[in-house]
């Protein structure tokens, strides 16, 4: 759940040429993606290959969610990266930052319990 370039690419394309009128940034409890950015910054834990790169991705939601000092971090950062995520969808120009401002498009978020298939947004 982040948005790169090339995500951004196919969200342009689904809402100004196909007229999607809802994205839906969708998070899910127990994210292995978060909980290892969150071993990454508070263990230094490393790992292999390009999951450094994702971490990287991760990292801004992990590091804002840790300031709150919530009871539970990986459910905190899982709903924070979810809000980034829509907030950077939001203002993504030259596409969908306008449409949003037209009310074009609408943009949500929401975490996904795996258990029980509730959304809850966020």
């Amino acid at each position: 759940n982040f948005v790169n370039d090339d995500g951004l690419a196919s969200f342009e394309y689904a809402t100004k040429v196909l007229n999607v009128p809802l994205i839906l940034v969708l998070g899910h409890n127990n994210c292995g993606a978060v909980d290892a950015t969150i071993k990454v910054l508070k263990e230094n834990a490393e790992l292999p290959g390009h999951l450094p790169e994702l971490v990287n991705a991760i990292k801004p939601a992990v590091e804002r969610a840790s300031k709150g000092d919530p009871k539970n971090l990986l459910t905190a950062a899982i709903a924070e990266n979810v809000r980034q995520a829509v907030q950077r969808l939001q203002t993504a120009q030259p596409v969908l930052q306008g449409m949003v401002q037209q009310k074009k498009l609408m943009v949500a978020g929401g975490v996904y319990d795996l258990a029980t298939g509730k959304v809850t947004l966020v």
